[in-house]
């Protein structure tokens, strides 16, 4: 009978195991696509601003920590939010 306990609790821990496995396994997945994804767009801020600046196209991107912040929280769709900005004339200027 003691065995029969000691297989069952063994199995329930291994149970438990593998999905605490597949669990960090997705969380690490996802991190890893946000943390790719910030990087691209803080990359594409600072080269759509150099692009911007030498174009002299008529409307420039302010880097300041809240468009740092967006891009980096966005990603590519935050650089196209901010370059919109930009183009609008909405400064994004801490309240």
């Amino acid at each position: 009978m003691p065995l029969d306990f000691i297989t069952i609790n063994g199995l329930a821990i291994l149970v438990v195991a593998i999905g605490a496995f597949v669990a960090v396994y997705y969380v690490l997945k996802v991190i890893k696509y946000l943390i790719v994804n910030s990087i691209m767009g803080l990359i594409l801020l600072f080269i759509s601003n150099f692009v911007i600046g030498m174009l002299e196209m008529g409307f420039s991107v302010d880097i300041n920590w809240v468009s740092i912040l967006i891009c980096a929280l966005g990603g590519i769709p935050g650089v196209i939010i901010v370059i919109l900005l930009g183009f609008l004339n909405v400064p994004l200027v801490p309240a």
